[in-house]
């Protein structure tokens, strides 16, 4: 059978319809060459401007699919330490070595995730000469070095650190942020909220700032805006527990007792012995004038905390109201307990105050705090137990549990050597 001639209305379809395709295709090829370097120049840019989180996002997208990409795992290693997740960076930072090898980067990274976690090694009086260089690196050493002295409840030393990061970057988000957080510790309010304001200003999209502001607000009775800025944390991250926990509280100084249980309600039904959310919930139920409905939740809290001691004093008063006066005066005698504690906690503290160098009174201190639910209280004063004593083999054990806990396994190999 003859084939009838195409004609020119078709043919010119034909091509324009291969013409599209073949531009599609180019396109495709395109995208897949270049968004890899979009995504990394993006992540760059973001720990650029000091939003590890922005990075972090990035990086995770990215190392979704190239898993193996080196400068990659180096780039997410970086943000994970600056976002605090140190146990992503380790194992950012053992992917990368696995993948390329040890470099100088590496070495340096491995440096400050030790130091912003207040475990020099060693290493303080070389990084604090790096840091006086003006090297490339030195931005990054005094962040790290703020972090750990911060850690270390060194907050002069950390006061210094940042303002001479501050100096050499003004918008420096990150250390923005921690000076903000050790001038609220130091009770001075007005520059903290200055330099949170800044952070969030600088880098509207971090959750971390927000949460740093917001907290503030609330203690100083900005209640409206703290709900705005947990609000938005809350948007970024869903089912954030500080935010779920500080959108509570505010919730709770506006009277709003609905929008309180809704929000404590969200965080236990994630995280059923969260000891905080519990005694809040109890404190709910006291508030509406249910003593029998708070108890369920202040025992659970307390079986979770035995050291909680808001968890005891409602408990106390929730049975004191259901006139049960023999578990009244049992929790009574548990709430006397914690009080002694509380005075030999800072006797201790005293003590150590008065003597910079004394080793026993600091490896006391770190019993006291294991004993009181002060974890991080009591991994700081094991670094001053090895900052006086270095070789202090109890200390390195200690420390090696902690960091095994914590999914340090590297650094926890390296502090049980040293115990041994």
């Amino acid at each position: 059978m003859t084939r009838a001639p195409t004609s020119p209305t078709r043919r010119r379809l034909a091509l324009w319809v291969g013409g599209v395709l073949a531009l599609v295709g180019l396109a495709a090829v395109g995208y897949f060459l270049v968004w890899p370097a979009l995504e990394l120049s993006a992540a760059e840019d973001a720990l650029r401007r000091h939003d590890p989180a922005a990075a972090r996002a990035r990086l995770d997208h990215y190392l979704a699919r190239h898993p193996g990409d080196a400068h990659a795992l180096l780039l997410a290693a970086q943000a994970a330490r600056r976002s605090d997740q140190c146990a992503d960076a380790e194992r950012f930072l053992t992917a990368f070595e696995e993948a390329a090898g040890a470099s100088d980067a590496s070495k340096l990274e491995w440096t400050l995730l030790g130091a912003q976690q207040g475990d020099f090694a060693g290493k303080e009086d070389r990084l604090r000469a790096d840091a006086g260089r003006n090297s490339p690196d030195a931005p990054a050493v005094l962040e790290a070095l703020a972090k750990g002295y911060d850690a270390s409840f060194r907050w002069p030393d950390a006061t210094a650190a940042l303002d001479r990061l501050l100096t050499l970057e003004p918008d420096h988000a990150v250390a923005l942020t921690l000076r903000g957080t050790i001038a609220d510790r130091l009770r001075k309010p007005d520059d903290a909220e200055k330099d949170f304001r800044r952070a969030v200003e600088l880098t509207p999209d971090s959750p971390a700032t927000r949460l740093a502001l917001a907290g503030l607000l609330t203690r100083r009775g900005h209640t409206r805006e703290a709900l705005r800025n947990f609000e938005q944390v809350l948007q970024a991250r869903p089912g954030d527990p500080a935010a779920l926990l500080g959108l509570a509280r505010a919730h709770f100084d506006a009277s709003d007792l609905d929008g309180t249980q809704q929000r404590l309600d969200e965080l236990l039904a994630a995280d059923p012995d969260h000891a905080d959310a519990l005694v809040d919930r109890g404190r709910l139920d006291l508030r509406r004038e249910r003593p029998a409905d708070a108890e369920p939740f202040l025992r659970k809290a307390v079986a979770a905390a035995p050291w909680h001691r808001d968890g005891h004093r409602l408990l106390l008063l929730t049975l004191k109201e259901q006139k049960r006066t023999d578990d009244a005066a049992r929790c009574e005698a548990r709430l006397a307990e914690l009080t002694a504690e509380d005075g030999v906690g800072g006797r201790l503290k005293l003590r150590a105050r008065d003597n910079p160098g004394d080793v026993a009174v600091r490896w006391e201190l770190w019993q006291w705090s294991r004993r009181n639910g002060q974890t991080g209280d009591g991994i700081a004063w094991l670094t001053e137990v090895l900052r006086a004593e270095p070789k202090h083999p109890q200390a390195h054990a200690a420390l090696a549990d902690y960091f095994e806990t914590s999914g340090q396994p590297r650094r926890a190999a390296q502090h049980r050597d040293m115990a041994r």
